[in-house]
């Protein structure tokens, strides 16, 4: 408790000044002596010093009669200094700063010890390429995790606030789970953060074999995911109340995040998105792709015509029209060509006609193949036309410099015929 030195000296310079008017020597029961005589005005006091006389001494000291000492805030127990703190007046955010920087300290030379650094490094030795050579560092970010995990839950119970979110904060970073669970009050707010990461970390200890390794997911591995799962939204039924957990879903569930990222580009409408989310939502239930074995032929095909069904009832349930918006949002090719737009200043008019030509040219590839008066040789000459075409209006329309940044990213193959 007495570690946190720096940041306790900058309240110290505010208690002082409450210190002048008995305040403190009232909550802390101090001792207060009064002065022999009126030599000049005790603090609060609104009444101006006697002048001195000529024969009397140039300065007269004033008693100290409530003098601070940090040794009177200072506590073993943190809850108990914390509670001292909020009785003088001291501001809640000087608080967090105090107690997070407290506890930063008491748990880093535990977070030193994790990687095993040269005690007595000389300029000759290769320590870098030691530690990243002959040791796992996965290893290392496992036990440093969890000297995380006992930061934010210390802090969490002692200031009811996220660690994470406060340091996201305090730099003036974004953060994600923040602006999405401002429906939550603080203190819940940072057990959902908390349980959240928890099963992340779970969850990529079962993915690092198909991601590092390139070892596919076996069944016992899917079966984990979904116990998961399930088990992370029990406890978040135990944290949330049903309005709140409905509120959740719809900010950070999985089928709303799938929904939001298709409805890209189309302003959608509060009740497009509900209506999307509410057909989607049991098909990502049945057919969660961290649950299936897409790779099983059978399961394969019976996830397609699930698929085509939704797809389906989502054209229905839209219109030509906007169906066509929500299906051009999902296109690789219109999200590289807004990001290209973007970058080099090119206008949204610039974007919707070359993604038009796209269409119309894919259309009149189809027409080509479908079209059995035409012979092989014409049908290549024709295709060949098309491309050379489409490339000359696409890389007019676009400029030298957004057409040769489209190229590299392979985000023009169409103009080809390539998928």
């Amino acid at each position: 408790m007495r570690s946190g030195l720096q940041a306790k000296a900058l309240l110290g310079l505010n208690l002082v000044l409450l210190a002048t008017v008995g305040y403190l020597a009232y909550q802390l029961r101090l001792p207060t002596e009064p002065s022999a005589q009126p030599v000049g005005t005790v603090a609060g006091s609104h009444s101006p010093p006697t002048p001195a006389s000529s024969s009397s001494p140039a300065t007269a000291e004033l008693p100290q009669t409530n003098t601070f000492h940090w040794s009177q805030l200072e506590s073993e127990d943190y809850r108990t200094y914390i509670q001292r703190l909020r009785a003088i007046g001291c501001p809640e955010q000087t608080i967090r700063d105090i107690i997070i920087a407290d506890v930063e300290k008491l748990l880093a030379p535990q977070a030193r010890a994790i990687v095993p650094y040269r005690p007595d490094l000389k300029y000759w030795e290769p320590e870098e390429e030691e530690l990243w050579n002959n040791y796992d560092p996965r290893q290392w970010q496992q036990q440093q995790r969890t000297i995380e995990y006992q930061k934010r839950e210390l802090v969490r119970e002692l200031l009811g606030i996220d660690l994470v979110e406060e340091r996201l904060r305090q730099q003036g970073a974004e953060d994600y789970y923040s602006r999405r669970l401002q429906f939550l009050p603080e203190a819940k707010r940072a057990q959902v953060r908390t349980l959240l990461d928890h099963y992340a970390d779970q969850e990529l200890a079962i993915r690092a074999k198909e991601w590092e390794e390139g070892e596919p997911l076996c069944p016992e591995d899917r079966a984990e995911l979904r116990r998961l799962r399930q088990a992370r939204q029990a406890d978040l039924a135990r944290i949330l109340t049903p309005a709140e957990l409905q509120q959740y879903e719809l900010w950070l569930g999985y089928t709303a995040c799938k929904v939001r990222e298709a409805l890209y580009g189309m302003d959608a409408t509060e009740e497009e998105f509900l209506t999307i989310y509410r057909l989607r939502k049991p098909f990502d239930e049945q057919w969660n792709p961290d649950e299936v074995d897409l790779n099983d032929p059978v399961v394969r095909a019976r996830w397609q015509q699930a698929q085509a069904e939704l797809e389906e009832q989502i054209r229905r349930a839209l219109g030509e029209t906007r169906y066509a918006l929500y299906q051009r949002g999902q296109d690789p090719d219109f999200r590289a060509l807004n990001a290209a737009a973007a970058r080099y200043g090119l206008s949204s008019n610039t974007v919707a006609e070359v993604y038009a030509c796209k269409k119309l040219v894919t259309e009149a590839r189809q027409a080509l193949a479908t079209n059995l008066a035409v012979s092989a040789q014409e049908r290549e000459q024709a295709l060949a036309e098309i491309a050379n075409e489409t490339e000359r209006v696409v890389a007019e329309a676009l400029g030298p410099r957004a057409y040769r940044y489209l190229l590299r990213r392979g985000a023009l193959q169409w103009i080809k015929g390539n998928p």
